[in-house]
């Protein structure tokens, strides 16, 4: 709704100036002082071309321009020319339906985030690519794309082998539970790392050699050998059961959980692609593509036939380039994975596939500090999330002196504890190092998820005390009554809520939804301090009612 008022206040100056509309709107912005007025436009460019004094040309422009309905004054400020929305106006075209569709093309979007291990535990570090992804997935939905989730499970490779060869070793556990797969996977790389040493402990000596085994099994499996398709199942089984309900806490769901092995059956035709324009070599111990000097060498497979990852997410792109025909494919994976994804679309590109450019890797940084109490390097989230529980509930009966009888304290702790998670994880662009600090993230009067549920609970107390004393949203309310200072102002971030969207839909950026919240919850406030619902004239009453209603919906939207 905002951009609208400011295309039209752009065409208006292009009208009197002959500027271009895309000059005046790059040049059209808030002043830093809000008295000034609600937008300003800055005259120099003006003046250099007509070779005047910036005030002269700004004083000039502003008896010539015809200001649209939406603004009801200019002014002359030095060089810029300040701007004032017509208040009444302006609530009376947000407020009464706060309908903001998204005048964009709408796209299909595939997003391919989370994407943990089979076999081994949810690792924390697999927890930002998840809230990511999930919160762009959220944001495409809400705009009207057609969106679908992938969970990109690794769920093929060497590894296990390992989980093999170990259970060969050491006996197949009855009714096996994710730990008992990990517990064997270490035990069979350890075995590996003394071998490779040949350090080996007195009770390991007579047995095999276990990255023989591994690399046996994998061939075999990609094979289709029954044995370790069996073997392999097992694992999968019993991992996604420990993985969904792990979802389920974060209240995370994926269209599709199609891991590596999904495309096992799709790797020959890659092969039969790179082959048939010559592009397949062998260099490095492997055969693959020879991308330059700056991307170097491009492995694809092994001498011994094994694929490796480049060679699944090609035909991982393939098929879905060809299955969901999509405008956008998104990776929301690590930095550190930069160079292999630029390898991925040069290679796309020399087998002239034109949706190569479509693909985006969504690259984030680390979260330091994320540990739990008395923990290692390794951290499993669900450890992690029991912790954050146990902290948020200590903070709310710390730091929160009313709490009203009969609440249920464990569900306002796994509110509070996924809020303070999910937005310190969100709240700074992607490619930057999070530092999580348990103190600032549960914090309730600060920037973070809880002071954003602790808005939302105070607009639902106005709510119900307006109720209590009989005042209702009318169906008319007079919205020309909200002209103070803080109602504009959240009237103002109300109306930036579709253009957020869309930046974070086309920037991959969680964090301006992120701080969009935060704005949006400083700004309601300030408004909460100084526009009383109850106690004041009946029609000021309901228009400050529907003011904070419209901020409870957006709110709540943003924060789902």
């Amino acid at each position: 709704m905002f951009s609208a008022i400011i295309q039209s206040l752009a065409e208006a100056i292009s009208n009197s100036s002959g500027l271009s509309v895309d000059e005046c709107l790059k040049l059209i912005e808030k002043p830093k002082n809000p008295d000034h007025g609600d937008l300003s436009f800055p005259c120099f460019i003006l003046a250099k071309k007509n070779k005047q004094a910036p005030p002269l040309c700004a004083k000039e422009l502003a008896d010539k321009i015809k200001l649209p309905i939406e603004f009801s004054s200019v002014e002359v400020l030095g060089p810029f020319l300040n701007f004032r929305l017509n208040r009444a106006n302006f609530a009376k075209s947000i407020l009464p339906n706060n309908k903001n569709k998204s005048q964009r093309e709408q796209l299909k979007v595939v997003i391919d985030y989370s994407s943990p291990n089979i076999a081994k535990p949810f690792h924390i570090g697999h927890l930002r690519a998840t809230l990511i992804g999930n919160c762009l997935d959220r944001v495409y939905r809400e705009l009207g794309d057609k969106v679908t989730s992938i969970n990109h499970l690794g769920d093929w490779g060497t590894q296990f082998g390992f989980v093999w060869a170990g259970s060969k070793i050491w006996g197949e556990p009855k009714d096996p539970s994710v730990a008992d797969l990990v517990s064997l996977y270490r035990k069979a790389t350890g075995l590996k790392e003394e071998q490779e040493k040949k350090e080996i402990s007195a009770e390991n000596k007579d047995l095999p050699d276990v990255n023989e085994m591994a690399r046996a099994y994998f061939v075999d499996l990609e094979e289709g050998k029954d044995y370790a398709k069996n073997f392999w199942q097992l694992c999968v089984d019993v991992s996604l059961k420990y993985l969904k309900a792990t979802y389920q806490r974060l209240d995370i769901s994926f269209d599709h959980y199609t891991g590596e092995s999904f495309y096992s059956d799709k790797l020959e035709a890659v092969n039969a692609s790179l082959k048939q324009v010559s592009l397949l070599t062998e260099s490095q111990g492997a055969y693959g593509v020879e991308l330059g000097e700056e991307l170097g060498f491009a492995r694809i497979t092994t001498p011994d036939g094994r694929s490796l990852y480049l060679a699944r997410d090609l035909a991982a792109a393939e098929y879905r380039a060809r299955e969901f025909n999509f405008d956008r494919a998104l990776y929301v994976v690590g930095a550190p994975q930069s160079l292999h994804f630029q390898q991925l679309k040069a290679v796309l590109k020399k087998l002239g596939r034109n949706f190569a450019d479509k693909i985006h890797h969504i690259a984030f940084g680390h979260v330091l500090g994320m540990k739990t109490r008395g923990s290692g390097s390794f951290i499993e989230l669900n450890e992690f999330l029991d912790e954050a529980f146990q902290r948020a509930l200590a903070a709310y009966n710390s730091q929160v002196s009313k709490r009203p009888e009969g609440l249920d304290q464990n569900e306002v702790a796994t509110a509070v504890a996924l809020s303070a998670i999910i937005f310190s994880n969100l709240s700074k662009n992607n490619i930057k190092d999070v530092n999580f600090s348990w103190d600032h993230a549960l914090e309730f009067q600060g920037d973070s998820g809880p002071y954003l549920l602790y808005a939302l609970a105070r607009i639902n107390g106005v709510s119900e005390k307006a109720a209590i004393a009989g005042i209702k949203i009318g169906g008319n309310p007079d919205l020309s009554l909200l002209t103070e200072n803080s109602a504009h102002e959240l009237i103002s971030v109300l109306a930036q809520y579709q253009e957020v969207l869309e930046n974070t839909a086309d920037e991959f950026e969680p964090c301006h939804l992120a701080n969009y919240a935060l704005n949006l919850a400083k700004s309601f406030s300030r408004a909460y301090q100084e526009l009383k619902v109850v106690g004041v004239e009946e029609k000021l009453g309901e228009a400050r009612l529907l003011l904070f209603v419209r901020t409870k919906g957006v709110l709540g939207k943003v924060l789902g």
